[in-house]
């Protein structure tokens, strides 16, 4: 093999040169292509079959001749100068194509190899002026040996720049006719794959694993480099079913394979200037999940509101994230022309009230918006019949960029069909009406069947017509004997969905009652055509005691923290912890302070006095706490609306322990109203961001972070603070310190008593 090294010396000598624009020179055809342009460094015109694919908005190129091959990359991750923001860009090339012949890691630890491709040489391009550096690997030592630094035919390194260009001579590899080559870009420091190509392959902090390589076989004539197979075989991403909507400016696009928006992504690029839009330096809106199809692959569904005037021809595409992690971008450009019509839609209606109801963008609060409905009750159609009445629409609130308004038609008998529809006018002075018109029974009520309760657990149950999306049901209940429709002590719970049978949806909750208890108890149950309706009041004597069970209370009195179970467990599961530091009795004292439990761990297999399995949340005592003082606490738990025993509650019985440590600095008083702020800066993020959080008083915080089906992944503090603005780091990893992947992550913030939600993105 032929290696040229260039000493310290001759790399100053020639930077000169350099910074003039070397050219090297090319055959006519190259790749079996006659080029419209003889390639010079920093500024050849790649013709359209030398790109191969795009990671991270900047692009692969790759082409031969006779004698050399080529390598290129364009885009932001191209700038190669040394500098904290530069990048690093590495080659690997299997020149055998012998399964289990070559590396199986680059030797700079930054990437992995396995399969059938395990290359021979790696290229290293660094940037300074140019130069790259070239291991072989040695089959003999199976260890790589560096081969020197060159700065033959290759570009890149400068400031700024968005073109990187390799040139080798193939007799610097042997002269294969055959190669394997994959690629990959480095942050500076070189602790994150920023890119690969083939973008099969994973990105992430290293070392990364490299699978895919494309197969140039006969690296000769008529071979277009864009054609070469990709192998194995890789998952693929489809972005498609683009689409635009002119009258509110919005774009939807699907992605495929999905997971109903669990993790994959949609990014909308466009300009309404005329010129084509792309991911590099297009403005871009973050598409919101609308739906899923189930198929052979399920599909996701998103769309974007795109901020474009009226009359602005908007262009656009859409880059999505497959829940496989693969990246794909519109085929083509979608165009449509923005505005000069309003939109009217999301209307709706509640027979039980006679409430009709419709929304208008672009709204401005109700200012100079509005909407009004023509309704007919003698079957006509309200559009074109002589005997519609029309109701103005009262404003009911701003939805996004929508205005929202509703009538209540109250002067129509009960059992009359009602057809209605809904037009008006938006802020930018344009009309629009509904597409169709509209129909319902005024006074129907949702109807509601088959209301059981069963003492041996105090489960009740109903079922509610009609059935469908936006159907429920609402559990009332007291145990004191009182009239639950009228009690001051009425205990309520939402019902969790069991199933659809033909006509009805079943709903049903658990209700907290001590043994012998007479529940009363009635549902408020609404149909899928926001009809509604209350029971009858129910009555069952309660078999058993139900209601959350709190285990294993434990007092440290050195660390003063104070720790209790929960089972069930779930997300949606809380404790809340009453506690004095004078001994007098927490749950009727006037100086106990009441402090939000912070979830620390699940368990399978809890021991003490818990039987199943358990949610565990502590909290840090506040002070001021003197050695001595005698703290008395208890423990109130219960479960939120997303959790399936949502209703459920219960005390714990009173605790006593001493403290053998002091604290102070939070007075108890302190912790009822707090105040508090809650953000995260970058957001959508990739790698890190900055939670960044705010307290009116010193107080025990938690933050936690959920992802989008509820699920706990990690708590990133838990203590308490002073006043004041606070900062926590959050990397995208669980507990484990495993990388999450790409979605939507909700952030919780538990200050005292109060409790702050702050949904953001993380992008891989």
């Amino acid at each position: 093999m032929r290696i040229r090294v260039c000493i310290i010396a001759l790399a100053l000598a020639v930077v000169p040169a350099l910074a003039l624009g070397l050219t090297y020179t090319t055959p006519g055809t190259t790749d079996g292509v006659i080029e419209s342009a003889a390639p010079m460094l920093g500024g050849t015109e790649w013709e359209t079959d030398e790109y191969l694919d795009t990671d991270g908005s900047t692009d692969f190129y790759f082409t031969w001749d006779s004698t050399h091959v080529y390598f290129a990359i364009t885009g932001p991750y191209a700038d190669l100068e040394e500098k904290p923001d530069g990048y690093e860009w590495f080659i690997a090339i299997d020149t055998d194509l012998k399964p289990g012949s070559g590396a199986t890691a680059d030797g700079y630890g930054k990437v992995s190899f396995s399969g059938d491709y395990l290359p021979e040489f790696i290229l290293y391009f660094a940037g300074g002026v140019g130069w790259y550096e070239t291991s072989e690997w040695d089959t003999a030592t199976s260890s790589w040996v560096w081969r020197g630094w060159t700065d033959s035919c290759s570009y890149g390194g400068w400031v700024d720049n968005t073109t990187s260009e390799i040139c080798i001579a193939r007799s610097d590899f042997g002269s294969p006719d055959t190669i394997a080559v994959c690629s990959w870009i480095t942050d500076e420091g070189q602790s994150e794959v920023v890119a690969s190509y083939p973008s099969a392959n994973l990105i992430g902090v290293v070392p990364v694993a490299m699978t895919y390589f494309w197969v140039a076989e006969g690296l000769g004539e008529n071979v277009a480099p864009n054609t070469l197979p990709v192998r194995p075989a890789p998952p693929e991403a489809v972005v498609d079913n683009e689409h635009s909507y002119p009258f509110t400016c919005t774009a939807m696009a699907d992605i495929t394979p999905g997971d109903c928006g669990t993790s994959t992504q949609m990014i909308f690029y466009y300009t309404t200037d005329g010129s084509d839009p792309d991911t590099s330096t297009s403005a871009s809106v973050v598409g919101t999940y609308d739906s899923c199809r189930q198929g052979a692959d399920t599909t996701d569904t998103y769309y974007a509101i795109i901020p474009a005037p009226d009359e602005a021809t908007v262009r656009w595409i859409a880059k999505g994230v497959a829940s496989n992690g693969l990246v794909d971008v519109s085929d083509a450009v979608q165009e449509f022309i923005q505005g000069g019509t309003a939109w009217v839609g999301n209307a709706g209606s509640s027979p039980t009230t006679c409430t009709i109801w419709a929304e208008i963008y672009v709204g401005d609060g109700g200012q100079t918006t509005y909407i009004k409905f023509p309704y007919t009750t003698d079957g006509t159609d309200p559009r074109t019949s002589a005997s519609a009445d029309t109701v103005d629409g009262i404003f009911d609130g701003q939805l996004g960029n929508n205005d929202k308004f509703y009538a209540q038609l109250t002067a129509v008998p009960n059992g009359t069909i009602v057809n209605w529809y809904a037009f008006g006018v938006d802020a930018n002075d344009n009309y629009a009406e509904t597409d169709t018109f509209y129909t319902f029974e005024q006074g129907d009520t949702a109807d509601i069947y088959n209301l059981i309760c069963v003492p041996d657990s105090n489960f009740v149950m109903g079922e509610v017509a009609p059935k469908g999306i936006g159907a429920g049901m609402d559990f009332f209940w007291t145990t004191d004997g009182s009239d639950p429709k009228t009690s001051m002590t009425v205990h309520v719970a939402r019902g969790f969905h069991v199933e659809d049978t033909d006509t009805t949806g079943k709903f049903a909750a658990y209700l907290t009652a001590d043994l012998g208890d007479t529940i009363k108890w009635y549902v408020h149950a609404w149909g899928s055509d926001n009809s509604f309706s209350d029971s009858p009041v129910q009555e069952c004597v309660a078999g058993t005691t139900s209601g959350p069970v709190l285990c294993n209370l434990t007092c440290v009195p050195d660390s003063l923290i104070l720790r209790a179970s929960i089972s069930p467990r779930g997300y949606g599961a809380e404790v809340t912890f009453y506690a004095t530091r004078d001994g007098s009795d927490p749950r009727i004292s006037p100086n106990r302070v009441e402090l939000s439990g912070g979830w620390l761990a699940d368990v399978d297999v809890p021991g003490g006095d818990c039987t199943s399995p358990v949610g565990v949340f502590q909290v840090a005592l506040p002070g001021s706490i003197a050695v001595g003082d005698t703290i008395k606490w208890y423990v109130h738990g219960w479960y939120q609306p997303h959790n399936k025993y949502n209703g459920l509650f219960g005390d714990s019985e009173v605790q006593s322990c001493v403290a053998t440590a002091s604290k102070a600095g939070v007075v108890p008083g302190d912790v009822a109203n707090i105040k508090a702020t809650l953000i995260n800066v970058p957001n959508p993020f990739s790698g890190t961001t900055n939670i960044v959080f705010s307290v009116s008083n010193a107080v025990p915080v938690t933050v936690t972070i959920y992802d989008v089906t509820g699920k706990r992944v990690t708590t990133v503090f838990n203590g308490v603070v002073q006043q004041g603005k606070h900062t926590v780091t959050w990397s995208g990893t669980n507990d484990s310190g495993e990388a999450l992947p790409s979605g939507i992550y909700f952030f919780r913030l538990q200050a005292g008593n109060q409790v702050v939600m702050h949904k953001a993105m993380l992008l891989r």
